[in-house]
């Protein structure tokens, strides 16, 4: 085989590669930055939710409240969700390792729950992130923080101690993973993980399934 030969056949394999990459990237850009193809079989059964079971659309958040992603998403999860029928979202517990207050979050959360008080809660918790995440113990500030709902404090710590919520936020944690949830926060709107590249987008993502 002549040098010519060698070239010309490396400039061929060359040029195949990159028609194929193209067409690759191609295919790509069809489908949505923002929503996965694929749907998921969810069960909506579990967790905290504002909205009517029979709702139309589902909007399911894996979260953290230790998770400063999951606060910078809170404001576009309220517009997302505020003011609409036929919509149901459903907050449900992730705490990552990493966040070493994060469980002890949950707990308080999922006390208030029983109280009747876990949005308020929720609300609280993330509003006041940054200052309860740098204390090394956060059972005062918790227990502090519930009695502005009514809220117990010395069952505030009881259920801090004694991780006494372990069943239920173990149980969200364990559908995360059968979600492939690796990170927070993680939203499944119908089923379909969204892959956002903006929180903003939510809203308009919600108002599209709403359309269907």
């Amino acid at each position: 085989m002549s040098r010519e030969t060698k070239i010309l056949g490396a400039i061929l394999i060359f040029s195949l590669v990159l028609i194929i990459g193209a067409v690759f990237l191609l295919g790509k850009s069809e489908q949505t930055p923002n929503e996965d193809s694929k749907s998921i079989n969810i069960d909506y059964s579990k967790g905290q939710k504002i909205g009517s079971d029979s709702a139309k659309v589902k909007l399911v958040e894996f979260s953290d409240f230790q998770c400063p992603a999951c606060q910078a998403a809170q404001p576009f999860v309220k517009q997302a969700i505020e003011n609409k029928d036929n919509i149901q979202f459903i907050y449900r517990h992730f705490p990552l390792n990493q966040h070493v207050h994060a469980r002890k979050a949950a707990n308080f959360a999922e006390y208030a729950a029983t109280e009747g008080k876990f949005w308020p809660v929720h609300d609280k918790l993330f509003e006041t992130q940054q200052e309860w995440s740098q204390l090394a113990d956060v059972s005062d500030y918790f227990a502090n923080l519930g009695t502005q709902f009514g809220l117990d404090g010395a069952k505030i710590k009881e259920a801090i101690a004694k991780d006494q919520y372990a069943v239920r936020i173990d149980e969200d944690i364990a559908a995360a993973r059968v979600y492939r949830v690796n990170s927070t926060p993680s939203f499944f709107l119908n089923g379909r993980k969204l892959n956002l590249l903006n929180f903003a987008d939510l809203e308009n993502l919600v108002d599209q399934e709403l359309k269907k």
